[in-house]
């Protein structure tokens, strides 16, 4: 039967699973600790007396050049060992990184103090031949020593590392859990606010509408769509291929390589800006467009603006139209007088005041539907990241719950509220 348990239960749920085998570990681990400090210090002991009788010896055998060497040299090498287990000191190995270690630094103890002996034996002997039967004893055991909790660690290491790694998941989880949760508060948050918002889109909209249903209003977005379409017809059947040429006539003329008059020259500079706005505000039959496009005419014919033969066929026609076929009269005529009935109503107060609240209200809109849009786009990807960190907890528990199952040898079952 599966055991269900809460990821805060799940160390503890294993650890009492698994108390027998966890047990055994740890009093292998901690008898071979016990061990190996034991024969440290009784490798410190061996080592304190072997250097308290050549300390003696090379005091009171100095006439015996023999004997004097070999103390000497024992005391150096017991110097040398007291300085490597000083220097060595085992770690703690009650978990895997620890054990680990422990195995490292005993073998390593082991096998430097095998080293300082072979290096100073030679000179020690034939002197002092029970005190180095002692410091031999004490080396080979420690390096047995090295090699069980070598052993050891090979056996019951990964248990102390699985271990470590369910505590660090249960960990992960209980964040990645918590994560959710604010993502989860955060989506819903902005999802109230995208409902909240939409009445006042529907208030806004109908309170335009309400405006825009008004006589002068209506009025004037018919002019100002008639304006629109005014503009297309100009810029189609007045300036379109013309636009290139004026500015090679711009150019030249400033910098003195075609003549053209300083007023005609700033106008030139306003169409190539606003060509519709400045069209109608000339005067009847729009003079200052003509002249300009006589001045490009005379350019053109004298090859200033070095065009290809059939682009300087087509300017030429476009200026013939406009100049002597005089076909922009009726956009000029319509549009100067749609122009002049803006005006009028724009000088009523009344009027002004209606456009006035128009204007108002279609920028509260404009307002309302980008926070709206801002809002439905951060709750997609709100909601897109809930469902990533959704998955990537699913899968984390999911992965636990394979190796505590390894673990407790029994099917096991992790519930985090959020999945």
């Amino acid at each position: 039967m599966e055991t269900v348990v809460r990821p805060d239960e799940l160390e503890f749920w294993l650890k009492d699973t698994i108390r027998a085998q966890i047990a055994s570990a740890n009093k292998a681990i901690e008898k071979n600790r016990t061990d190996t400090e034991t024969q440290i210090s009784s490798l410190k002991e061996v080592i304190l007396d072997l250097t308290r009788k050549s300390d003696k010896d090379t005091a009171e055998k100095r006439n015996d050049r023999a004997m004097y060497k070999s103390a000497r040299a024992a005391t150096r090498m017991c110097l040398e060992l007291q300085d490597l287990v000083t220097a060595n000191t085992p770690t703690d190995p009650h978990s895997h990184e620890g054990l680990k270690q422990f195995s490292e630094i005993t073998t390593k103890l082991s096998g430097d103090a095998t080293r300082i002996r072979e290096r100073w034996i030679g000179q020690i002997r034939p002197y002092y031949i029970l005190d180095m039967m002692s410091v031999n004893a004490s080396i080979d055991k420690l390096r047995r020593l090295g090699e069980q909790t070598w052993g050891l660690f090979s056996k019951e290491g990964n248990l102390l590392r699985q271990l470590e790694e369910i505590h660090s998941r249960t960990e992960k989880i209980r964040d990645l859990a918590e994560s959710l949760k604010k993502q989860m508060e955060e989506c819903k948050r902005i999802s109230d606010n995208v409902e909240s918002i939409k009445p006042q889109i529907a208030d806004a909209e109908r309170q335009l509408g309400l405006l825009a249903a008004n006589p002068e209003i209506t009025e004037l977005r018919k002019i100002d769509s008639r304006m629109r379409e005014l503009r297309q017809d100009l810029l189609a059947s007045g300036f379109r291929r013309l636009g290139r040429p004026l500015r090679k006539l711009e150019a030249m003329s400033g910098r003195g390589e075609f003549p053209m008059a300083p007023e005609a020259r700033e106008k030139l500079s306003e169409y190539l800006r606003r060509p519709f706005t400045t069209f109608i505000h000339e005067d009847e039959g729009y003079p200052f467009l003509k002249s300009i496009l006589k001045s490009m005419q005379q350019a053109v014919e004298q090859k200033k603006l070095l065009l290809k033969q059939r682009e300087e066929r087509k300017v030429l026609e476009r200026i013939t139209n406009v100049t002597e076929k005089n076909n922009l009269d009726g956009i000029h005529l319509e549009a100067t007088k749609l122009l002049s009935q803006r005006k009028t109503y724009l000088h009523d107060p009344k009027c002004l005041e209606v456009i006035r609240n128009y204007r108002q209200k279609r920028e509260d809109l404009k307002t309302l539907q980008t926070q709206n849009s801002d809002l439905e786009h951060r709750s997609k990807l709100l909601s897109d990241k809930t469902e990533t960190l959704r998955d990537s907890l699913l899968h984390f528990t999911r992965d636990t719950e394979q190796l505590a199952e390894k673990l407790a040898k029994r099917p096991i079952k992790i519930e985090v509220e959020l999945i």
